[in-house]
Order: C-alpha cells, then structure tokens, then sequence
C-alpha cells in the first residue's frame, strides 16, 4: 500500500525534530506556530501518530492547556498521556515572532517562551508559519506535490484537509492540486467513489468513515443495481466494461483520467470472460494487449514489402487500429503502436512523391517546403515506440518507406551536385554575422527539422523567427563545415590535414582551440555554455550535443530529441533575456539515420588519405567508382562521396559527410523578440498529444489566471471549438474536448491566455491530429 499524505505529514514532523547527536543538543520539543490555524481541524488526526500538545483552553482529555501547563508537560512533570517521543507544540493563533523576544512575549505566552532556545521550529525556511500550500508543494522540507496557486485552492485546500490526509501519495504524483480537486474530496460523487474502491478495495474502505462506506453501499445499490459488500470488485468490473445505464457515466469519467485508477486496469483483466468474443472489446486491457500484439507483428512483415505494398497495409492496418488512439489504453500509454501507426499513415502519404530533381532550386526548395516532414514524421514513428519489439516492428515498415525515398532523393541531389561542384558552382552558406548585438548559436547537427521543432517552440513562446535555409559546406563534416561558419578574418583559415583547416599564419590545424582564438582576435566574443557575453558586440555560443549523440546512440537519438530541443531553446532564450537583439542559430551539416544501419559499400584503403562513413579525401591520382566533389577548402583535392544512402562503414545508423538533403540543406534560424514575447519561464505548450476528440496538453511556467482554449481564430474567443476553457492552474497538464465530430482534421489555435485576454502562446493544431 502507498503512503498517504498523513503518513507524509508524520514523515516531515520527524524530519524537522532530528538533529546529530555528536554537534547538536537533542531539542525538548518541536514548536509549530500556526498564526491563522489553519491546520487546527486535522491536528486531532496527527496527534493520534506523534506525540502533540496544543496551546488553548484547559482541556487535558485533548491534550491541550494554556503556556504553564505546557511546560509542564514538555519539563515531564505532568503526564498528559502522550507517546513516547519528542512532543510537538501545536501553537494556533501564534505567530513565531511572537515568542521570538522574550522581553516584550505576552504574559500568555512568556512560559513557553524560554523553550525557543532549548527546541526546533517547524516552520518555512524563510521563517514564516506553514501553509498548507506551501507545505504540501515544498519539495525539500513538504511534500513536494504539484499545488495550485490561487486564493480559490488555498481556501479548498483548508476544508478538504482532512479528506486529503487519506489520499495516497502515489495517486498525486501526476496529479494538480487544485481547487476542482479539493472540492471533490469534499463532495464526492458515486462514480469517483466507485471508482477510487475500484482503484483499491481493501484500502479504500478502511479508509472510508464508516457512515460514508454506508450511504455508498446504498448509492451502489439504488443506482447502479449492484452490493459491493455482497458482490465484489470483479463483478463491479465487469459491469463498468458494459457501461449499461448509469455505469457509463463511470466509464467516461475513467477515461477522463485514467491515471488517477492505476488499479482499475488489472481488476478488469481479472474480469473479463473467458469467451474469445465478448461485448465491448475496447473495455478490456486484454484486448488491447492482443491488438498490440497483431500490429507488432504485422508492422515487422512490412519487411518484406516493397514501398507500395507497404503503403497499401499501413492504410489496411490503419483502418483496423485507428479507433485505439481514443482508448482508455491509449490515454494510459498502453497503445504505443497505435500512435506510431498515425505517423507511418502521414510516412506513406508524404513518401509517396519523390522530391523534385529538376536542378538544385526545385530540389532544395521542394525539399525546404515539404520534404524535411518526411525526415521528421520517419522520427516521430520511432519516436512513438520506445520498447524494443515495438520500435522493431515501426522500424521495419518505416525504413521501406523512407529508406527508398531518401535514398531517390540523395542520388537526385548527388546527381545535380556533382556537376555543379566540379565546376565550382557549389556556394556553401557564409560565416555566422559578425553584426553588433548578434549572437550566433552554433549546433552541431542541426537538421531541418530539427529547427523546425525549435522554431515552433520559440515561436509558441512569443519570439519572432525566421527560417532561412543554405548549402553545408562540402564534405558535410564538422572538421570541414564547422570551420567555414566560423566568423573569422578574411583568409585566416586555409586548407590543412585530413579534412581540416589550419591556421594561414601558424600552419597550425583549426581545433576548437584555434578556431577560438580566431574568432578573439577578430572581435567575437566566445561565450561559455552559461555565458551571456555584452549584447553590445558581436559573439559566437554553441549549445546541445546531437551530433554527438547520434553518432553515440545511433537510432535511439530519437529518445533525447525533446531533451535536445529544450536545451536549444534554453539558451536561445536566455540571450535574449539578456539584451541581444537577434539570435543566429546554425549548424555545419545534417545526418542521416538508419535503423539497422545504412548499407555498406566499398572503398578501397589505398585509395584514400582519410575515411569517414559518408566521405573520404581521395590520394592524388587515385581513381575510385564512386561519385567526387571538390574540398572546400582545397579545389584540387577530391573528395569521394558514398552513393545514394549508402556508407563507407558497416553498421552505421547516424552518419554524416556526404551529398544528400538531409545532410547538405542546412537551416539557419533568426530569432527576434516580438512584440508578444514572454519571460523566461512565461507559459509554453510544450507537448500536445490527441485522443480522439479530446486534446491533451503538456506545458510549463503557466500561472494563476492563464486558460487554456481551442479556436478558430487565435485572439477571437467566439471561435471556441472547446467545450470547455480551462484555467491552467499550474505547471503540468490541461485536457480540452472537442465535442463536435465534424471538426476533425479542422486547423485550429491552442492558445494560452492571460488574466487580461493576452494571448501568451499560440501553437496551431488539426483537430484529432498528432503531427
């Protein structure tokens, strides 16, 4: 059984009252101020775990006197019946600055003030009285639960106290204490208390007064024909799953939030029937583990497939699953094939149409406009499978799709490219701006849709951006690409070893070291990763680690794409915050990334003086069967390029170095402050997932009085298509439904409004869509 917030409470009492016994005298007792008594209702309940006198009227049976009486019984001169231990001294109406000078105490107060030297305070570490809410959302001296902050909860948190004594821990740990929430405690309806027995029998009713466990049998009885004393968890289960009469209400509001009944699931399971068709498949976790099971194993024979045949049973089998996304399963994460089925649907759409070819404008604007959503959706259907078999299965029919198209498309631009090259028509993008009060954010690995992901959260958060896109430097490597970005005097660099630079004056090969330095010495400032630098010059930061971590983790890059993108972000931010004007962020090269790897092909060793997986700096004279362009940095020197989506080295699912959308097709994002841009830490929708019709939304730094809606129109509320504004509240999570049917596949705003009808963050979404 989970701890409750009562035995949590206990916890935090004993934690205030420890001290080391080898430097500290042991305190006489822990003293609790209460200046507004606000925890007087439940302080019959604590002191029935830790031994706790109150100052009051004289009433020994309920352990409470006035100041004398309590330092008796604090010195053990008197006996007020308590447990061994160090007592507590419940304070109500005292404020702890009112015994803090002795001189100038109360005459009611003065006997116990003398205590304050020999005893430990349980208060805020700021010096003020406990609150609940401050108590309760403490994460180092409290309980460290998610709290709502507004005058509304603060008041239901008082008069449900003692009802969320009883909640256990675990249930709250994905849950917002708010004032909806208090105020169920208070009043709770038959389906929540269904539902919280459901969750666990036993213990709920042990908890339940005994004249609530009364009324609810009765309730069970009258309105949903059914004894829980007489018949049971399973049969209660069972009749939830058919969601006759009144159990639908129960039903729906399980699906409202599932989390919350983490033990109704395996009471379901326990009963289904045993008959292999039964009524109502979707109620049953059982079924949807089956579903799970076929999908898995229909996704991994995808293998076999040419790209068509792939495309015609993803839509069969998207036809067969696609009513799973609006589950309860769904909604408890226990449908990850489902989800990542969506976005082999929009893979088999989006790949069904070659990039255009014509020349490197056609290729590389199709490319910019439409094709980095291949790159991107092929990642949010890995992304979507985090278990092994699962994501086995999502590879193998997504890899027919995509590894086809991308591989079409790399032989295209390879195509177009070489020539081009050769005849020195090949402009790689510029060095980073050298403007005063601009920043440039270097990102190693900075793919396009990548950027895209950052620019829509930047854009969410208020920030203006613009997206532009330019030519990598060839071969797409860092030790090439890095170094023509670098904004440093003209002719400073030159060609060096391998696939460097060097230094023009020193000789000397361009390392981060001297890349550095040459920026100094030509008026960048180079700031550390917690830096912000004067926004009066110029300067050059660089932030997150794909690229390293893509050649570490191969395809499991797609597991810290969210980190990666909120460290971006991060920093972007924090240089606006502190005074740049506008913010570059650009990057050297893209990748390729292949679930069990790209395909090898040969290169003969004694061809070539360097070899990389895409790449490889041919030896003078040398004659090779794969395509070459020019060196950046060294015209006359040739560099081989791995055909297509292919690799030099065997095994490699994240590469670089060679000719291909992806790699050589490299954004660089400007980013402004806007008119509407918020703080640092202001409201930002970080996560929107669709179950069905209902719109669930992650999102952080929201604060009292911000609403979360759904509209046609951003800042018009009259184009609500919620049922339904929700207030935020507080950091964490907000559901939104949509109850007209016909609006799905609509666009729509996600907005996040302010207390004064400010729109705080926008993110545009299509209605039953996860994209």
């Amino acid at each position: 059984m989970s701890d409750t917030v009562l035995d949590r409470l206990v916890e935090c009492l004993a934690k205030a009252s420890a001290f080391d016994p080898n430097v500290q005298e042991a305190p006489v007792a822990l003293l609790w101020p209460d200046e507004e008594a606000r925890w007087q209702s439940v302080i019959g309940r604590i002191a029935g775990r830790v031994p706790l006198v109150s100052l009051g009227a004289f009433e020994p049976a309920q352990q409470r006197g006035p100041a004398y009486w309590v330092r008796c019984v604090v010195a053990g001169t008197i006996d007020a019946g308590l447990a061994d231990g160090r007592p507590v001294i419940y304070l109500p109406g005292v404020p702890q600055g009112a015994v803090r000078a002795v001189e100038t105490c109360a005459p009611e107060l003065a006997p116990i003030a003398e205590l304050q030297y020999r005893s430990r305070w349980f208060a805020n570490p700021k010096g003020r009285d406990w609150t609940v809410r401050a108590l309760l959302a403490d994460a180092e001296h409290g309980l460290g639960l998610m709290v709502a902050d507004n005058a509304q909860t603060n008041a239901a948190l008082l008069l449900a106290l003692d009802k969320l004594l009883d909640v256990p821990i675990n249930r709250l740990k994905n849950q917002v204490l708010d004032a909806d929430y208090c105020n169920q405690l208070v009043n709770p309806d038959p389906p929540s208390l269904l539902l919280g027995w459901l969750d666990d029998p036993a213990g709920y009713r042990s908890r339940l007064p005994r004249a609530q466990w009364v009324a609810f049998v009765q309730q069970c009885k009258a309105d949903y024909g059914f004894d829980p004393e007489l018949d049971g968890e399973i049969a209660a289960a069972r009749r939830l799953a058919a969601r006759d009469g009144n159990w639908d209400l129960v039903w729906k509001r399980f699906a409202e939030m599932p989390q919350g009944y983490r033990g109704v699931p395996e009471q379901l399971r326990k009963a289904r029937p045993l008959e292999f068709h039964v009524d109502n498949p979707p109620a049953w976790p059982q079924d949807n583990e089956n579903d799970e099971d076929h999908l898995r194993s229909r996704l991994a024979d995808c293998a076999i497939l040419n790209p068509e045949g792939a495309r015609k049973e993803i839509a069969r089998l998207n036809d067969e699953h696609a009513r799973r996304r609006t589950t309860v399963w769904a909604g408890l994460g226990q449908a990850p094939l489902a989800f990542a089925l969506e976005q082999l649907v929009a893979l088999a759409e989006l790949t069904a149409q070659p990039l255009a070819a014509n020349d490197l404008i056609s290729l590389a604007s199709d490319y910019t406009d439409r094709g980095w959503r291949v790159d991107d959706t092929f990642l949010r259907a890995l992304g979507a499978a985090p278990a092994r078999a699962d994501r086995a299965a999502v590879a193998a029919a997504g890899t027919v799709l995509y590894r086809a198209w991308a591989d079409s498309a790399a032989r295209a631009m390879q195509t177009i490219i070489g020539p081009m090259a050769n005849a020195y028509n090949y402009e790689a993008t510029g060095p980073a701006s050298t403007a005063p009060g601009v920043v440039s954010v270097f990102v190693d690995g900075f793919r396009l849709d990548i950027a895209h992901r950052v620019q829509d959260r930047l854009v969410t958060a208020g920030l203006a951006v613009e997206c532009a896109t330019g030519l990598a430097a060839l071969p797409t490597v860092t030790a090439t690409a890095k170094a023509a970005l670098a904004p440093v005097g003209r002719d400073a660099l030159t060609a060096g070893p391998g696939l460097q630079s060097r230094n023009t004056a020193t000789g000397t090969a361009a390392s981060i070291a001297v890349l550095r330095s040459l920026m100094g010495d030509n008026g960048v400032q180079v700031l550390g990763s917690t830096e912000v630098g004067d926004p009066t010059g110029s300067a050059w930061a660089e932030a997150g680690e794909l690229d390293r971590r893509g050649h570490d983790v191969g395809s499991r890059l797609v597991d810290y794409l969210d980190e990666e993108v909120d460290r971006i972000v991060g920093r972007v931010r924090e240089l606006l915050d502190a005074g740049w004007l506008r913010v570059d962020v650009l990057t050297d090269h893209g990748w390729l990334l292949m679930p069990g790897g790209l395909e090898k092909v040969e290169l003969p060793a004694a061809t070539t003086e360097v070899k990389k997986g895409r790449c490889a700096r041919v030896k003078d004279g040398a004659v090779v069967e794969v395509p070459t362009v020019p060196w950046f940095w060294d015209r006359d020197v040739r560099i081989a390029v791995a055909p297509g989506l292919t690799c030099f080295e065997a095994g490699k699912e994240y590469e670089h170095g060679g000719v291909s959308p992806q790699e050589c097709i490299v954004p660089r994002l400007t980013v402004t402050a806007s008119a509407a841009m918020t703080a640092t830490g202001g409201p930002e929708i970080r996560k929107v997932t669709w179950l069905g019709l209902l719109c669930r939304i992650e999102l952080s730094g929201a604060g009292h009085g911000v609403v979360a809606d759904l509209r046609g129109l951003a800042a018009d509320p009259n184009t609500s298509i919620a049922a339904k504004a929700k207030e935020t509240s507080a950091p964490g999570r907000v559901s939104l439904a949509v109850p007209d049917e016909d609006l799905e596949g609509q666009r729509a705003h996600l907005v996040l409004v302010g207390p004064d009808g400010e729109i705080l963050a926008d993110r545009d979404v299509i209605v039953g869509r996860n994209r």
